[in-house]
């Protein structure tokens, strides 16, 4: 059974492992160059988790396995200057491989709507125009494009927009101190 919960500081480790892996899951070379991003992410995300509290969160999907536990699923939220103005912004949304079309991502953004709908009226993400996959997820959880632009790297990417005004499903989380 699949459980979302709020990451704790001795997750990031998983996490970082998770993400490298989703974002950068080649093999040879490309597996060596994961490990480096996998620690360099494994840093930025210990720097958020003690720079940018109580403005962001983390969440996991997890499964049990006796006394342990394997992240299959994570996703963070901080806020972040938007079009001048201070809003939730989703990061990082990440599923194992092994994993993907479970309903696991899709958990995993009710999970964040549900902490941030009583106190916001919006949640942005880019994601990569090339990535069709998390495009189809985002349309059919409510996110439209309201910008393009460009990576650092060149490559195309969209901002979407979800709009909770009116389209309140989720009872809001005991987690939501995002005043």
């Amino acid at each position: 059974m699949i459980e979302i919960r709020a990451a704790e500081i001795t997750d990031l480790a998983s996490i970082a492992q998770l993400v490298a892996l989703s974002f950068h899951p080649g093999g040879g070379w490309q597996a060596l160059w994961r490990s480096f991003v996998q620690l360099g992410m494994e840093q930025d995300l210990r720097d958020r988790w003690q720079r940018e509290r109580p403005h962001y969160q983390c969440w996991l999907a997890v499964i049990s396995m006796g006394t342990s536990a394997l992240c299959v699923g994570s996703v963070e939220v901080q806020l972040r200057e938007i079009k001048g103005e201070p809003k939730p912004y989703l990061s990082n949304l990440a599923v194992h491989p092994d994993y993907r079309r479970r309903g696991i991502g899709r958990r995993l953004l009710h999970t964040v709507e549900s902490s941030l709908c009583s106190t916001y009226s919006d949640l942005y993400l880019h994601v990569l125009a090339q990535n069709q996959a998390a495009q189809q997820l985002y349309a059919r959880c409510g996110f439209a494009v309201v910008e393009e632009g460009f990576t650092f790297w060149g490559e195309r990417k969209l901002l979407l927009r979800k709009s909770f005004a009116g389209d309140r499903p989720y009872s809001p989380s005991p987690m939501s101190s995002w005043v």
